[in-house]
């Protein structure tokens, strides 16, 4: 969260900072950049954004649960996995995406005026409840199959973010239709077609990664 004096000082400095920056190479040729100039060859980079074109910048969310497993050895906590896990998996991920468009009359018919896309995520783990009564060994070899599961769970939350940012671009680039109707209809065959396509991603990273058991130490040992 932002106060309200540091706010003010952004605004009052938005009108005077200048998204500059400059370039030249050193001695083996590769560039550098910098703050000031830099050499003989400096050059300026303009990196104000492009101005214009429409943001692509969805909202979305992502809130962790856990269940509780226990267990001294591993064949216990798999055994604890295997009956809570969700629908049988160590761990879910779910991230559906949601759009908004509005429709606004044009001179040529009608344009999308407003798009938005959000995407709120839910991921649920284990999480290992006496985990210190297990040896450190057993430590370990959870923590690092945890991180792997964390890892692959937020793969699926990442497809989802993507989807979302070409569910705005897409929606974004609708042409102009004769009705607002027409836009309307357009828009959610497009958006249909996005979906299908992070459907298809979703179910080709499972695919590629064996449900994550791929990316995990312990199913490769």
């Amino acid at each position: 969260m932002i106060r309200g004096s540091l706010l003010a000082a952004l605004a009052l400095g938005a009108g005077i900072a200048h998204a500059q920056m400059h370039m030249c190479k050193d001695a083996l040729g590769h560039k550098v950049f910098s703050d000031q100039p830099c050499g003989s060859d400096d050059s300026i980079v303009d990196v104000n954004p492009a101005m214009g074109g429409p943001s692509i910048n969805p909202s979305s969310s992502i809130r962790v649960e856990h269940y509780e497993i226990r267990g001294t050895t591993w064949p216990d906590l798999v055994r604890e996995i295997d009956s809570k896990g969700p629908e049988g998996f160590w761990g879910s991920a779910s991230s559906p995406i949601r759009y908004h468009f509005e429709a606004t009359p044009s001179p040529g018919g009608c344009r999308a005026a407003s798009v938005h896309a959000t995407t709120d995520a839910r991921v649920r783990l284990p999480s290992w409840a006496n985990r210190y009564e297990g040896s450190a060994s057993l430590q370990a070899q959870w923590d690092s199959s945890y991180r792997s599961l964390d890892l692959h769970e937020r793969g699926h939350v990442q497809i989802s973010l993507d989807g979302a940012k070409e569910m705005e671009r897409v929606l974004n680039s609708l042409p102009e239709q004769p009705t607002c109707e027409a836009l309307v209809a357009e828009g959610r065959r497009r958006a249909q077609e996005v979906l299908a396509a992070v459907s298809r991603r979703q179910l080709a990273y499972d695919a590629q990664t064996n449900h994550g058991r791929d990316q995990w130490s312990p199913y490769r040992n």
